[in-house]
């Protein structure tokens, strides 16, 4: 596939795009509405960036999602739901516009992998802690007042599925982009494993959020 010299970059208060995930997303900034018409008359790419925060001027932070817009729909007020899938994590380097919109150029990053030993050792542990998550989860009845409700009993059904199929992911890479999109869920967290390219750093990073956030334990790195 072919990349453009400078994508679009759209930034969010409180979401990431990771690698082989899908982001739905309601536009309705005008100046999104224009960066949308002008990806779907071309590239059909932007970025997703997390807003940094305590800066006095809007700014992202370095490492984004590259998406492709998978589906939109443009409604008579001008506003958009998308899907945007995420395709490559990006190191954005300068800006080569600010308006109305931000675009960058940017470097496509490649995932570093040095100990094949330890990187599937992480893998088990994630796996046990996924399959620790769903026991609990198991072993958590909702009430009796939400028993009797489908919507719960459905919400419930898709949750074991997610998890059963997580712990099936071979692919080491693709089930750590999916386990920090799905289950971390301190935004700057998963900022930080988003950010981190060696694999082996990226999934320890991830056990221990994962921890944190299954066992109530304060990490340093989460948000």
């Amino acid at each position: 596939m072919d990349f453009p010299d400078s994508i679009p970059v759209m930034m969010l208060p409180n979401a990431t795009l990771f690698p082989h995930t899908m982001l739905p997303l309601f536009i309705f900034e005008p100046r999104y509405q224009k960066m949308l018409d002008y990806s779907l008359a071309s590239h059909r790419l932007f970025a997703v960036a997390l807003r940094q925060e305590h800066s006095s001027q809007e700014r992202p932070h370095s490492v984004a999602g590259l998406g492709m817009i998978r589906a939109a729909v443009k409604h008579e007020d001008g506003t958009s739901h998308i899907i945007l899938e995420g395709l490559k994590r990006v190191q954005l380097m300068q800006a080569t516009s600010y308006r109305p919109y931000r675009t960058h150029r940017y470097q496509l990053c490649k995932t570093q992998r040095s100990n094949e030993i330890r990187i599937h050792a992480l893998r088990e542990k994630l796996v046990d802690l996924i399959q620790l998550r769903e026991q609990r989860s198991c072993s958590n009845p909702p009430s009796a007042e939400i028993q009797g409700s489908d919507a719960s009993a459905k919400e419930e059904s898709k949750s074991h599925h997610l998890l059963n199929n997580l712990t099936e992911v071979q692919d080491i890479e693709l089930l750590g982009d999916l386990v920090a999109s799905t289950l971390i869920s301190q935004i700057h967290a998963r900022q930080t494993i988003l950010s981190e390219l060696s694999l082996e750093k990226r999934l320890n990073q991830l056990v221990t959020f994962l921890m944190a956030e299954s066992f109530g334990r304060k990490n340093k790195g989460s948000a």
